[in-house]
């Protein structure tokens, strides 16, 4: 009986697990877990809830994944994390492993930390792959979700696809969910249609996901100009969210109630829905904060109020920093209307400029009709420009977009430019430095690009060298051009169905992340940044990285040593004197962490090792290691 209610779980016949646990006589730990997982799968929180407790109470740590995604979904999400702090994932069978990281990245992501729980979800998978389908399943939807909340539309729907083609009928819908939201966002709403009807079909295979089928179709129906529809949808959304005691999907939906009301000028239920969105006080994620900043902002900017502004870029600065371009898009837009409302008109086309050139990073498929709709002023303004301008990719029907491309440019080892995951044959040796010199300072005149990439090169024979580079890149990398504006006498990297990824932002963004962890994971051998080219820039740049990744890393260092993270401290540490060898600081935290994990005999090896180094390369030890080390003699290292 008790092997049946596992098969019954593994096997998605959640209605059948909870028949056979009630027949249980004797159920053991394990069995309360299988059948806490019915029961959430089956929307009976509450009893999923109770059920997990008991299974965690009477010894089954496995539980503490299903338990911690129990209390996801009820909002608790530092709670959930607690649960999942305790595990140690390399104990845990594959299945287990996979569920718990995924567990931990859906957190990440519904917190906004989109590039963490990106990199949760790869180690997640690595562990999916020798579990069972449903568990594979399971990892694929999170990635498809996590790519897709990047821009990273054809990775979304490759293992949105190899989701649904191994779920079970429960996992089918949220699946079908996710590929109907995903093509909502890029314009293609037939499709989207399509699977919110099949998700429709087969709601009653899995009742959790009741609130999430209306806010498939509001957001459907306010992308495609039903207004009326969008609104009855979203008070359909909240009346089951609060059955199901889903604060965070009510929140989501009381905020697209504003949108609709502030583009409406109705302000009455922009007041009321943005009171309730307050009032939910258990949803305090920066994500939720940065959601609340941009519609409230907005709203505030309506009515004339100053301070949306600075709302609004609070709104711009943390979607920025976790790494979620699409929301960074959305809400450029309306600053560019604030602006234009508000003044200064210069900081209305910064922001218009901004959003161009974040719309382009995702390749230029989103579909920002939506957003447009409501921005009066920005509408007047995109519509004002020129055939040729720049700003104009804002206005491209989605429709009218060729597929979108990968395009991977490297920087970080061999240079190299990767278009889906193959290598570019490039011949000009200055191709990809001319590409990375665009992308880190902008549109560029002809004279900076002679004397900060090709210095020492006579100006025509320069030129003609950029030239040959344009047509490079245009015959190699479709989608991808540096074209040269005469108006303004710059040249610039321009993306049209092209998703572009660079290895040094991916290093910026980790950077600015809010998620120390990260520093563990990020490659940083910015040293490496265009080997082979002896430009100043180039130069500059690496020591400008190295300087900054160390700056952060001790910062880092430095909380986690206070918190007791000694490991952390010992790893990192240890991966940062690689980028810069002779800082003493890194040297300081390598030992005394050492200390603290491996022992002072440990310690004083190490120690030694540091003093070594610096005596052999700068040709004496710096007072710290002398301190240090008499320390270690005394074992009074703090």
């Amino acid at each position: 009986m008790a092997h049946g209610l596992q098969h019954a779980v593994l096997t998605g016949d959640y209605r059948r697990g909870v028949q056979l646990f009630a027949a249980l006589k004797r159920p053991r730990a394990q069995d309360y877990r299988w059948a806490g997982v019915c029961h959430l799968y089956l929307g009976n929180v509450l009893d999923a809830r109770r059920l997990l407790l008991t299974a965690v109470a009477q010894g089954d740590q496995t539980a503490h994944i299903d338990l911690a995604g129990c209390l996801r979904f009820e909002g608790e999400f530092e709670a959930a994390r607690q649960h999942l702090a305790g595990l140690n994932i390399a104990q845990l069978s594959s299945r287990d492993a996979a569920l718990a990281l995924r567990e931990a990245a859906i957190l990440e992501q519904q917190c906004g930390e989109v590039s963490r729980a990106a990199t949760l979800l790869d180690e997640a998978w690595s562990h999916a792959v020798g579990a069972p389908p449903l568990t594979q399943a399971a990892v694929a939807h999170s990635i498809g979700l996590v790519a897709a909340h990047q821009g990273k539309d054809v990775k979304a729907e490759a293992y949105l696809r190899f989701a649904e083609d191994q779920a079970d009928p429960a996992r089918r819908v949220y699946v079908q969910l996710a590929r109907a939201a995903s093509a909502t966002y890029l314009g293609k709403f037939e499709n989207a249609q399509q699977h919110l009807t099949r998700a429709q079909q087969h709601i009653a295979d899995c009742p959790l996901a009741a609130p999430l089928l209306p806010y498939g179709w509001g957001t459907w129906y306010r992308a495609t100009g039903r207004g009326e529809q969008a609104r009855a949808a979203f008070g359909e959304v909240i009346g089951l969210a609060r059955e199901q005691q889903q604060p965070e999907t009510e929140f989501y939906a009381q905020l697209w109630l504003v949108a609709l009301a502030t583009a409406a000028g109705d302000r009455i239920l922009e007041r009321v829905s943005l009171r309730r969105a307050r009032a939910l006080a258990l949803v305090k994620t920066p994500r939720a904060q940065a959601y609340l900043d941009w519609r409230e902002g907005t709203a505030m900017v309506c009515e004339g109020d100053a301070r949306g502004l600075e709302r609004l870029e609070a709104a711009r600065e943390a979607f920025q920093a976790a790494g979620c371009t699409r929301e960074v898009v959305w809400v450029l837009l309306h600053l560019a209307e604030a602006y234009d409302r508000l003044g200064p008109l210069e900081a209305a086309r910064e922001a218009l400029r901004g959003a161009a050139d974040a719309h382009v990073m995702l390749g230029g498929q989103q579909h920002l009709a939506p957003e447009l709709h409501g921005l009066k002023q920005t509408r007047q303004r995109l519509d004002a420009l020129g055939e040729h301008e720049y700003e104009r990719v804002l206005c491209a029907p989605s429709q009218q977009t060729p597929p979108v491309a990968h395009v991977d440019l490297m920087t970080l080892d061999s240079p190299a430019i990767l278009v889906n995951g193959q290598r570019a044959r490039l011949q000009m040796r200055k191709s990809i430095e001319v590409l990375a010199y665009l992308l880190r300072h902008g549109a560029s005149p002809l004279v900076t690009l002679q004397t900060e990439v090709f210095d020492g090169v006579p100006p025509a024979r320069a030129k003609n060298y950029i030239h040959q580079v344009r047509l490079e890149l245009k015959r190699l990398v479709p989608g991808l051009s540096v074209p040269y504006d005469p108006g303004a006498q710059v040249y610039r990297v321009h993306c049209e169905g092209v998703h572009l990824t660079w290895d040094l932002q991916e290093v910026r963004d980790a950077l600015l992340s809010t998620s120390p962890d990260v520093m563990l994971t990020t490659k940083f051998n910015v040293k490496d940044f265009l080997r082979g080219s002896e430009s100043e820039w180039v130069e500059a740049e690496r020591e400008r990285m190295s300087r900054w990744i160390v700056r952060v890393g001790l910062e880092t260092m430095d909380t986690w040593y206070n918190e007791g993270d000694y490991a952390k401290c010992l790893k990192l540490a240890e991966r940062l004197i690689e980028v810069d060898p002779l800082d003493e600081g890194l040297h300081d935290f390598l030992i005394r962490a050492t200390a603290q994990v491996k022992g002072i005999s440990a310690a004083r090896t190490t120690c030694w090792e540091s003093q070594a180094f610096f005596a052999r390369e700068v040709g004496h030890v710096p007072p710290l290691l002398e301190r240090l080390a008499l320390q270690l003699q005394q074992q009074a290292l703090n």
